[in-house]
Order: structure tokens, then sequence, then C-alpha cells
């Protein structure tokens, strides 16, 4: 059964359409890759799932809930969002910042807070010390940690990525790639990963989706993808690693 059910979708920036007849289903504990060049849609799809953007047609259903009629801020507590920029806030220490969603949403009880900032900072493998410290006290590897300590403060059962390891030097990437990619394993929450690398899709998805003006073009196993490339683009996007 599909958690994330795109259907039939059509996307548009002002008079730019961006998908155009666009369906995608995935399913639960699935790490999906949506890769392409920029201004294929792959952004446009994520903040579709969850409920960022609204499509101009087609239904978006995420957990059984059609989009068009749900509450999306009960929706997103359920929802772990990580980007590029982190989204940090400069002003609050990366304790406040990881329970800062957990605040919002009303979770009064400060003991089980201050347990779960500390199974988040092991899970992310970073020091307790760190909890007292501000963003601007952390590198961007560190920063990208607690992005992602945050987007699972509330244990969600999907998170979404938007290219969150492209402002990050290239040994920094590769020790976050095995982060997250252990985090799946060990959690098996459903990610959608969105990149424009094609080896981190080949390294980190169970599922390669490869999108080009708006429409799939491929949609396999990383498997299938090296061995099978069904366009030329895609061929290009093999050869060119």
């Amino acid at each position: 059964m599909s958690i994330i059910s795109l259907t039939d979708i059509t996307a548009s920036y002002g008079s730019k359409g961006v998908l155009k007849h666009f369906s995608l289903d995935i399913g639960q504990g699935e790490f999906v890759m949506l890769i392409g060049t920029s201004g294929c849609g792959k952004t446009t799809a994520l903040k579709l799932m969850n409920g960022l953007l609204k499509p101009d047609a087609g239904r978006v259903v995420v957990n059984g809930k059609d989009l068009a009629d749900t509450d999306l801020t009960a929706l997103r507590r359920k929802l772990g969002y990580v980007v590029q920029e982190t989204g940090l806030f400069p002003h609050l220490t990366i304790e406040k910042n990881i329970s800062y969603v957990a605040d919002l949403y009303g979770k009064r009880d400060k003991k089980a807070v201050r347990e779960r900032v500390s199974q988040l900072l092991a899970l992310v493998e970073l020091p307790e010390e760190v909890r007292r410290r501000y963003p601007d006290e952390l590198s961007g590897g560190q920063k990208q940690r607690v992005g992602i300590a945050r987007a699972l403060m509330n244990s969600p059962e999907i998170m979404l990525m938007d290219e969150p390891f492209g402002a990050v030097d290239e040994i920094t990437r590769r020790r976050l790639q095995e982060e997250i990619g252990r985090i799946h394993r060990q959690q098996k929450e459903t990610i959608v990963f969105v990149t424009h690398d094609i080896d981190e899709a080949l390294r980190l998805g169970t599922r390669i989706v490869v999108m080009d003006e708006g429409k799939i073009i491929q949609d396999g196993t990383p498997e299938e993808i090296r061995a099978n490339p069904a366009t030329d683009f895609v061929k290009k996007l093999i050869s060119d690693r």
C-alpha cells in the first residue's frame, strides 16, 4: 500500500509548467531518490507531498489523506523535512533547535523532551555537550546532523529531504550519506530525497526516480538503473559519474 501517492499532477510556477500529468506512488519504508537536472520538477514534487505547494490539477494523498481537504498543520506533525540550508534558529541552542517541533505542538513533558534530544544526538553521532551550543559554533556537517535530528524529533513516518548535503564538502557529504543510510536501516522511515548527484542516488536509494522536464523517464532499483538505462539521458547520467 502506498504511503504517498501523487496522481496525474499538473503543477506550475506562474505561467511556467513544471509537472505534467505526473504520477508517483511510494510505499512504506522505501528510500526513494528523486534525481534530475535543475528545473526538472523534483523539488516541486517534494513540496507537493507536504502541502507547501498545491497542484493545479491532480490528487496528492499522504497516509491515506487527500491533501486537498486535510489539516496541513496536523499532517506536518507526522513529517520530517530537511533542506540544504538547515533552517536552524541562530538565537536558540542546539537543544532548543531540536526540541522546537515538540514545543510547537505542545509537548510539555520537559524530561521526556530532554531524553528525546539525548537519544537523537546519539543517533546522529553528536556529543551531548553540543546541546548547549549555538548554530554558529558548529561546522556545516554538524549543522546538517542537527537538522536531521530536529526532523526526527516527533518520530515521523515520512522524511522529506531536499538536497540536504549539497552545501558541505565531499568528505563531510560522504559521512552524512553514511549516517542517513544507517538511520534509515535502523528507523525504517519512508524517505524521499531530492538530489542532482547520481552517485548519491545510487549509494542511498532503494529506488531511484529519474526526472526530466516534469516527467518520470525511469523508475527502478539502483541495480536496474545501472544495468538498463532507459534513455540516452539516463545513460549520460550514469556515464558522467
